[in-house]
């Protein structure tokens, strides 16, 4: 079945989401079906797990809306089926047990958001259409996971081929230039030239035997009888460097030289053997490589920035609160001495350490009252779903940890895991003293800001209790020293 959408230029068919309805009550599965398709849903009926199963193996559904106490197989056990077995198929339970525990349990297993009976219809759309949302997004990111899996093969390929082509060099003769210099009357004269010699420096053979190497553009102290033979001594049979040599013709390339000392029966040296290859492909290939990786390092943080949008598009109390995190703990991580490397994975994990709400509804988020016990639940959720979501990204950082953790502490009373001090990362620690100051400094739908002395002061005197002091210090000395500020 198709949604029709008319205009002045044609008509455009849009697919019908499709979704599959499991409940043994005649009358709420008739009610939710006919709810559904009103508001342009594809809906299937069923009455429980076992029908379920049947039409499951029939047809694909983009969700499944199940009960929990049916006949026969439970909805629990069904839901577990299906997110094992139809990876791509959100699930929401809908059921008349007010439970904590249970819904705890339910949304352990993978399902997307848990509905008790009796229940409001604009709640259920707004639900499903929240689980269709973090279904694509999931979807998108194995799709993106996949792909990048590709490119990494694909690349780890053209490592491996530029690698054999660097054997190839050095297992064909012609390509590897062999030059002996003589010592004995210490004029550092050519003796040898072979024919890769030839080849790599354009000159022929006759027109450098007996001439001085320095003809050939290499560096001094390789072929010094006063310096080779102290490197030879020290326990290095030759040493290496990467050189740029100007060939006959005027070419400038880059080659890699070794000296090999040669000694005498004396124990004097008598010669050196200078053996060069043409690097300047290799190099090309590891600019271009460089090249590549940074332009899928760009390419991640766009996509990261899109989850973020993402969220904060669906929350505007908390638009930016995530980028203003994220500024905080680059600032942080600074004054603590972290690498750039170590700076550019704690903020990207700040860009997005709240996507896990995305399962959470809007209302709730927006909410300017006092909010339930089980809403607060729910809330308190968008830890473990974010970690679900980004863990199947091979970051070159443990971001989704770090999106794990930014609600533990280091006394074991944070959430979810009730993790402490030395189990909690570091940059997850920054991630909760930065979260914590943003969220006290700005203003929520429950509360006008408290200003940044109020969050100062909470860090500050919650110091080594449940925030890290060297974390606190440092996020202090940002504000008070630096004069840091939110943008």
């Amino acid at each position: 079945m198709n949604n029709v959408i008319f205009n002045k230029h044609k008509t455009v068919f849009l697919p019908m989401e499709r979704v599959l309805i499991i409940d043994d009550e005649e009358h709420i599965r008739d009610l939710l079906g006919e709810m559904l398709t009103m508001n342009g849903y594809d809906c299937t009926l069923a009455s429980n797990a076992l029908e379920a199963r049947g039409i499951m193996q029939k047809s694909s559904f983009e969700l499944v809306l199940c009960d929990i106490n049916m006949p026969g197989e439970s909805g629990l056990d069904f839901i577990q089926h299906v997110v094992s077995d139809f990876p791509d198929t959100a699930t929401l339970m809908i059921t008349a047990m007010d439970d904590p525990l249970v819904a705890d349990h339910a949304l352990q297993i993978g399902v997307y958001d848990y509905i008790t009976k009796p229940f409001e219809l604009n709640g259920v759309l707004i639900s499903l259409a929240n689980a269709l949302r973090r279904r694509e997004l999931e979807i998108d990111n194995r799709i993106y996971r996949k792909n990048l899996e590709m490119k990494v093969e694909d690349r780890t390929a053209a490592l491996q081929q530029s690698e054999a082509r660097l054997r190839a060099i050095f297992e064909a003769a012609k390509h590897v230039a062999f030059i002996l210099i003589d010592h004995v009357e210490k004029k550092n004269k050519m003796i040898e030239f072979s024919p890769g010699a030839e080849h790599l420096f354009g000159y022929d053979r006759r027109e450098v035997i007996g001439r001085p190497a320095s003809l050939l553009s290499i560096p001094e102290d390789m072929i010094d009888p006063r310096e080779v033979p102290a490197r030879a001594k020290d326990g290095e049979v030759g040493f290496t460097r990467e050189v740029t040599l100007t060939r006959k013709p005027g070419e400038e390339i880059q080659a890699l030289f070794t000296s090999y000392p040669i000694f005498g029966a004396k124990g004097d040296m008598t010669a050196v053997l200078v053996v060069a290859i043409d690097i300047s492909d290799r190099i090309r290939a590891a600019k271009e490589i460089q090249k590549n990786l940074d332009r899928w390092r760009r390419a991640l943080e766009g996509i990261i920035h899109a989850m973020a949008l993402t969220l904060e598009m669906r929350d505007p109390y908390t638009a930016g609160h995530q980028q203003r995190v994220a500024s905080l703990v680059t600032a942080i991580g600074n004054k603590m001495g972290f690498s750039e490397e170590q700076i550019q994975g704690v903020r990207l994990a700040a860009m997005i350490h709240d996507i896990g709400k995305i399962s959470v509804p809007a209302e709730i988020l927006s909410k300017p009252g006092l909010i339930t016990e089980l809403e607060f639940h729910l809330i308190r959720t968008h830890s473990k779903v974010g970690y679900d979501i980004l863990k199947g990204i091979e970051f070159p950082w443990p971001i989704a940890q770090m999106v794990f953790q930014h609600h533990e502490r280091i006394d074991g009373k944070g959430y979810p895991q009730g993790l402490s001090d030395k189990e909690i990362l570091l940059e997850a620690k920054i991630l909760g003293v930065a979260d914590v100051v943003e969220a006290m400094a700005s203003h929520r739908p429950y509360r006008p800001s408290l200003g940044i002395k109020k969050a100062l002061d909470e860090i500050s005197s919650n110091r080594g209790v449940i925030y890290d002091p060297q974390v606190v210090d440092a996020c202090l000395s940002v504000f008070e020293e630096d004069g840091f500020k939110f943008d």
